[in-house]
């Protein structure tokens, strides 16, 4: 479930000009061993009235497992829930009416363990699925409680086509079909992508000819930080980003240079 709401904060990005060849330049792909997604954490409460809440750092979405449909961080996108037993979650998730995913949630016989397996596709048609092991690190009963990211694995060949002049920068990513143009003096931009959430803008820093830093804001509040950083032989880049109040929980994404 929590899926849905890292995947309204997917990387972004902006269009080509005439300048000299920038060290950004080119077509970056995913090397997943050596990136790192787990360690993150998140939390099922009750609220007041009985209905449920997640929530991951400054993001909460509050819904009930009774097969309505609930609002995710805006109107076009809902999430239906329904539990066949207190140890099965299953969510559909949906972008006006349409299912784009599904994730079911088994909760381990001794209460401990959370495993997560997300059926869906992606914006350019393709399908993927995507896995994740959580562990309990505070108390609670059945799926109530603080969880953490223990082991994660996904189908989906991430790739990012970069473009960058002295001042502005285009990252395009084909799969998600999402593009943003940006300045590099902390303007923010709106993305584009068919199912991009509302309100949602990026700001980008240049902090040196091979450093970027960057800003994401939903609805006007900065919800996630993070830098772009390439390495001495510009062969590779990381991708390090946080929510807002979670900076120990910093997940990194390495691209390799493939052409």
């Amino acid at each position: 479930m929590k899926k849905l709401i890292a995947c309204a904060f997917a990387l972004a990005l902006v269009s080509t000009s005439a300048f000299a060849a920038s060290p950004w330049d080119g077509t970056w792909k995913l090397n997943r061993s050596k990136s790192h997604f787990t360690g993150a954490s998140y939390s099922y409460t009750k609220t007041a009235d009985g209905k449920w809440q997640v929530t991951n750092g400054p993001i909460s979405v509050v819904f009930a497992p009774d097969g309505k449909p609930y609002p995710v961080l805006d109107a076009d996108h809902t999430m239906i829930v329904t539990m066949t037993d207190a140890h099965t979650m299953k969510t559909t998730n949906q972008f006006k009416g349409k299912t784009t995913s599904t994730s079911v949630d088994t909760l381990s016989a001794d209460g401990n363990t959370i495993s997560d397996v997300t059926t869906g596709t992606h914006e350019d048609g393709s399908p993927y699925t995507s896995k994740e092991t959580d562990t309990r690190s505070a108390p609670g009963e059945g799926f109530l409680g603080t969880w953490v990211s223990a082991k994660q694995s996904d189908s989906t060949p991430s790739v990012s086509v970069i473009t960058a002049t002295a001042d502005s920068l285009t990252l395009i990513d084909p799969t998600s079909q999402f593009s943003l143009t940006a300045k590099l003096d902390g303007t923010p931009a709106t993305p584009v992508s068919p199912q991009m959430t509302a309100g949602v803008t990026f700001s980008y820093k240049k902090v040196s000819a091979t450093q970027l830093g960057y800003t994401v804001m939903l609805k006007g509040n900065k919800v996630m930080e993070g830098s772009l950083e390439l390495d001495v032989k510009g062969k590779s880049y990381k991708d390090v980003s946080w929510l807002v109040g979670k900076e120990s929980e910093k997940t990194t994404a390495v691209y390799d240079k493939v052409d």
